[in-house]
């Protein structure tokens, strides 16, 4: 990145920090993009190269170990796609204006050319300079207009702890679908004795040990059936999530249910990619990918054959998820293929699991029908808790709010997302 010019840094400001320098920058000669200043608006032009890459530096003073709230109101023309051809970034520096760390103000691509971003960050503690960068780049044609940044000093958000426990255990010779309720609950109340703001258990509970077809045996949602499960919720101020089959009308659909602390339904995910048999016998897939706001957090779900499919996790995590929920009998791909097919390999099933968390920077719980391979996972892959098939519940206490680093500085959610080209993936 080159320097061009230099400004006095006369921007009003928009928020309780005033600006010290206003510059034009290149990432190198010639690329070079128009820049011009109308009042407090600042506008970038593409000069006309496919690889034209400049634009403004807007500098302020700041404080290392501070928070800071940073956003800027922007609009585009003639761009094929804002996230690819707008960047807007928040490099932190020294005195000697060296990069100490960096940030994206815009991290996911608006559905409309104009808006705002804007986000809170903290500043790192060798930092004494944020410098908002905006431009336009890779693009032949294209403008984009910048208000003034406004860069407020903010009180550090809280963090979010919550312990989140997984429960799993077998059947015990069921009769009906009653039997399977008392035994899930007994377990749900087992769980509580841990104290946990969530427990997840596995796909199906309700139906199974029961004679197949399981939507023989699904139950209408709301029903007695579920009334048993927010009583135990409401009971013991928790959330549980489980995967039941529903009926609906003269469909069935593989469901999973998230209860609130007060026993509320707060959401329902019918599952939305089935296990090739599931179709056969007779099941429907949902059409939707919802992430539920709960009181930990954003929660998405998924069930079983869900996990293979890469966008059933990175549809929601692009829709602000923040823990996936994944209720499973077992994955297709955690088998040991070179000694005995068909076996499980935890090796394997770990694999997928972190790898779903890092790739998408969300926390990760599995309740596995049969225990083993039942985990929670942070958003950098680490397993806080993991079931080696002799534990009926497992449990971690987790921060919501964690956010690892690359060691490049941005975090890994921002890695991953503001430098996506979705203009090349339809």
């Amino acid at each position: 990145m080159i320097v061009i010019e230099t400004l006095p840094g006369d921007l009003p400001a928009r928020g309780d920090i005033q600006p010290t320098a206003l510059r034009t920058w290149a990432a190198r000669e010639g690329l070079e993009a128009r820049c011009a200043r109308e009042g407090d608006r600042l506008l970038v032009e593409s000069s006309g190269s496919p690889g034209c890459f400049g634009g403004w530096d807007i500098v302020f003073p700041v404080e290392g170990g501070r928070h800071y709230r940073i956003g800027l109101d922007y609009a585009t023309q003639a761009m094929d796609s804002v996230l690819d051809g707008m960047p807007v970034f928040v490099f932190w520096t020294d005195d000697a204006d060296e990069r100490v760390d960096y940030d994206y103000l815009l991290v996911h691509e608006p559905d409309a050319p104009a808006g705002r971003a804007e986000r809170v960050f903290r500043c790192p503690d060798s930092a004494t300079r944020a410098v908002v960068r905006v431009g336009v780049r890779w693009t032949a044609t294209g403008r984009a207009e910048f208000s003034a940044p406004a860069t407020e000093l903010v009180e550090a958000p809280p963090r979010r702890v919550h312990r989140i426990a997984v429960a799993a255990e077998r059947p015990e010779d069921p009769q009906n679908v009653a039997d399977n309720v008392r035994q899930y609950c007994r377990l749900a109340r087992d769980a509580a004795e841990l104290k946990p703001d969530l427990v997840l258990m596995p796909e199906i509970i309700l139906q199974l040990g029961l004679p197949s077809p399981a939507y023989e045996h699904a139950i209408r949602i709301p029903g007695p059936e579920t009334d048993a499960f927010a009583e135990v919720a409401a009971g013991h101020d928790m959330m549980i999530a489980f995967s039941t089959m529903e009926a609906d009308g003269d469909l069935y659909y593989n469901t999973m249910v998230l209860f609130g602390p007060d026993g509320a339904i707060v959401g329902t995910y019918r599952k939305t990619h089935l296990a090739i048999m599931e179709g056969w016998e007779g099941t429907t897939p949902g059409d939707d990918l919802p992430v539920i706001d709960t009181p930990i957090g954003k929660v998405a779900c998924t069930i079983c054959k869900d996990s293979s499919i890469l966008d059933s996790s990175r549809v929601p995590a692009m829709r602000g998820a923040e823990i996936m929920l994944l209720s499973i009998m077992g994955d297709h791909r955690a088998v040991q293929w070179e000694w005995a097919p068909g076996t499980y390999s935890p090796d394997r099933w770990k694999v997928i699991m972190r790898a779903r968390a890092i790739e998408n920077h969300m926390w990760v719980v599995v309740a596995r029908n049969n225990r083993e391979g039942s985990c929670i996972v942070s958003p950098s892959g680490d397993i806080l808790a993991w079931n080696d098939g002799r534990q009926r519940i497992i449990v971690a206490d987790c921060d919501i709010s964690e956010e690892l680093r690359t060691f490049r500085g941005s975090t890994f959610r921002d890695s991953t997302w503001a430098e996506r080209r979705p203009n090349l993936y339809r």
